[in-house]
């Protein structure tokens, strides 16, 4: 199941950047400067550079979100149920539920952008939408370990 392993790690990594950067917090485009000419005029194509930075064009994005949150719930599941090496409970228990965890904050994230009307349980909102950003941090901190120690139990 190395593909399954590999996929945890890449969708760890990107689902934390996308809980980290994504609309809630993060870089924004203006906080580059507007006027880096050494004239003083702005520098042409700097604000698609600047957005292309910022994330907007990659972690705003809705089917990107969409694709990105699915696979990770959806990988985190198979990994938890069956681990790459070692004993079967404990084997990958770690990653894959940062992996379930952050892969249903994107999805739900997700799904509050695109439904105005979508009020998450409270029990949802308060675990998923609310930390968030820790959870992203915990997404990526799982995925570099994850990437670095493979062979470790409960990593």
């Amino acid at each position: 199941m190395a593909q399954f392993y590999c996929l945890s790690v890449i969708l760890s990594l990107l689902c934390g950047l996308i809980l980290i950067y994504g609309k809630e917090g993060g870089i924004e485009a203006g906080d580059f400067g507007e006027e880096d000419g050494a004239d003083g005029s702005s520098i042409p194509g700097l604000e698609k550079i600047q957005a292309g930075i910022a994330g907007e064009s990659l972690f705003e994005n809705e089917m990107f979100r969409l694709v990105c949150g699915a696979l990770c719930l959806v990988t985190g599941l198979v990994i938890f149920l069956i681990p790459y090496r070692g004993v079967a409970i404990f084997g990958d228990m770690i990653p894959a539920v940062i992996c379930m965890f952050a892969g249903a904050a994107v999805l739900l994230g997700w799904l509050e952008d695109r439904n105005d009307e979508f009020v998450p349980p409270e029990i949802l909102d308060t675990i998923l939408t609310n930390n968030s950003l820790y959870i992203g941090i915990a997404a990526l901190f799982a995925g570099v370990v994850h990437f670095v120690l493979p062979g470790v139990p409960l990593l």
